[in-house]
């Protein structure tokens, strides 16, 4: 009987990973852009980051340009946590026809 080679090849290679932005490098690309002071920075975010994910849990979608629009797929709850699949549409090049709510340099 003849022998045969079983020898898996691959032809393509792996991206490699890139790592999820965890909340303290949020927080300091936040304070970066708007040179404010860090815990003002974080309030702001973890506030934002409550909301979202307070209404994203309840069902809700959420339209946020320039984010996109982030509508939830499905959801199951187990013991521990509530898992909520996501999907975001992003226009490229995205287009605002509104106008700003506050003017450059003005508090809002």
């Amino acid at each position: 009987m003849e022998k045969i080679d079983m020898t898996v090849v691959t032809t393509k290679e792996a991206a490699p990973a890139v790592p999820p932005m965890k909340k303290k490098e949020l927080i300091d690309a936040v304070v970066a852009k708007l040179d404010m002071k860090k815990p003002d920075a974080k309030a702001a975010v973890e506030a934002v980051l409550e909301i979202l994910g307070d209404t994203l849990a309840s069902g809700q979608g959420v339209n946020v340009p320039p984010l996109g629009k982030l509508m939830v797929k499905n959801m199951k709850s187990g013991a521990n946590a509530t898992v909520v699949n996501v999907r975001l549409r992003k226009n490229s090049g995205e287009k605002s026809d509104q106008k700003a709510l506050a003017a450059t340099g003005e508090d809002s």
